[in-house]
């Protein structure tokens, strides 16, 4: 079981390069939103889709929380009010869903399991069974949000662009060529992962998540152990982060 979470599925301004989008999603952006109340986790997966002809998702996000009430923090903290005025920067769209309890689950239960991630989006109407049993015992990992629930035009008036989609699965697949072989099955549109960062775990900030991914690179060139002390993290930020 997932739990209570919040997808999202987000596109690339075409005028901001994909490195750009990259760097500002994760090492911006991405440590913007780590400071926003209630998150259990939030881990960012950077993708490209398979298929030219896919929506153009280059990002997805998958927060979780605890408790319902600790969502809150996502609609109401101070953070949120600049969160949607920053998207903006780099983001052409973002497609929040809330989804309650219940509406995900995991399937094949392995997330740490070495191979290719892809995400599979599926249209509305598409019969959910038929697509899970096709993927047969394939997936080391598999994980699969029921999207109909939430509804991502509530999430700062968004505009949807007419999409409407049924759910996202989430999948680990011994390698490339395994998970593209059966991608091309499917009546999905596929995303293949290029990075993923841990940006909140166990409540609290990562490394990443408080300062981004560029300077944790300095930090461990160095050999800047301090930096990443409990006691220097405290000092400077206020609160202790996870290691």
């Amino acid at each position: 079981m997932v739990g209570i979470s919040t997808v999202a599925l987000i596109e690339r301004r075409t005028d901001i390069s994909r490195s750009l989008f990259t760097r500002y999603w994760r090492d911006v952006h991405g440590v913007m939103a780590a400071r926003i109340p209630g998150f259990d986790s939030y881990t960012q997966y950077h993708v490209t889709p398979l298929d030219a002809a896919s929506d153009p998702f280059e990002g997805i996000a998958i927060v979780t929380y605890r408790s319902e009430e600790d969502r809150a923090g996502l609609i109401h903290s101070e953070v949120t009010q600049h969160i949607h005025r920053d998207e903006q920067n780099v983001f052409r769209r973002a497609l929040l869903y809330n989804l309650a309890e219940g509406a995900s689950r995991t399937l094949v239960d392995n997330d740490t399991a070495a191979g290719q991630v892809m995400f599979l989006v599926v249209e509305a109407g598409t019969d959910f069974g038929t697509l899970v049993a096709t993927l047969g015992d394939a997936p080391l990992y598999l994980a699969a949000y029921d999207l109909t629930g939430g509804d991502p035009s509530g999430w700062n008036q968004t505009d949807t662009g007419g999409r409407v989609f049924g759910s996202l699965v989430h999948g680990i697949w011994p390698d490339r060529a395994s998970a593209v072989a059966i991608a091309e099955t499917l009546p999905a549109a596929a995303y293949l992962l290029d990075e993923r960062h841990v940006m909140v775990a166990n409540g609290k900030p990562t490394p990443v998540g408080l300062r981004g991914l560029d300077a944790v690179r300095t930090i461990e060139e160095a050999g800047a152990d301090n930096q990443l002390s409990d006691a220097v993290v405290q000092a400077v930020y206020g609160f202790s982060a996870v290691p």
